[in-house]
C-alpha cells in the first residue's frame, strides 16, 4: 500500500515538474545577453530586417562585452553590409594595412569595432573579414 502511494506521489511530482518546465518561457541564452549588452542584438536594430550571428560572445572580467563576427566579401555578407545593418556611421581609423577601427556609442555603451581583413589574391579585395566588437559602460571610460 505504501509503495503504491509513493509511486502515486512520485508520478504527480513528475507531472508537476514537466508542466512547470513546459509552461515557463525559455530564458535568453548567454550569447544573446552579451549581444544586448553590446547593443548588437537584432531586437535593438529592428529596421535592419537582418542580423549577423557572432562566432564568439563573452563578457570579460572587467565587464567589457566582446563579440566576434566573420563576414565574407559578397553581396549578402560584407563589412559594408555589417556596418549598415548596425547603423555604424563612425569614421574609420586605419591602424595597419589590413586593420580598421570604428568607435561609437549606443545608448550608454561605448563600442569599438576592429575589422581585420584577410587579403585576397585580387587587387583591393579580401576573402573575409573578422570583426571584433568591444563594448563597455561609458562611465568606466
Amino acid at each position: 500500500m505504501w509503495v503504491l502511494a509513493l509511486c502515486g506521489v512520485w508520478t504527480l511530482g513528475v507531472i508537476a515538474w514537466a508542466a512547470v518546465a513546459l509552461l515557463t518561457p525559455a530564458g535568453e541564452d548567454p550569447e544573446e545577453a552579451v549581444e544586448r549588452e553590446a547593443g548588437m542584438h537584432h531586437e535593438q536594430h529592428p529596421s535592419a530586417g537582418r542580423y549577423y550571428v557572432p562566432t564568439y560572445a563573452k563578457v570579460e572580467k572587467d565587464g567589457t562585452a566582446v563579440l566576434r563576427y566573420q563576414v565574407g566579401n559578397g553581396q549578402d555578407s560584407s563589412v559594408e553590409d555589417f556596418l549598415r545593418t548596425y547603423d555604424i556611421s563612425a569614421k574609420p581609423k586605419r591602424t595597419s594595412p589590413s586593420r580598421v577601427t570604428y568607435s561609437d556609442r549606443f545608448g550608454d555603451v561605448r563600442r569599438t569595432f576592429t575589422v581585420t581583413y584577410n587579403p585576397s589574391p585580387e587587387t583591393g579585395g579580401y576573402d573575409y573579414a573578422r570583426i571584433t566588437v568591444s563594448a563597455g559602460d561609458t562611465d568606466a571610460s
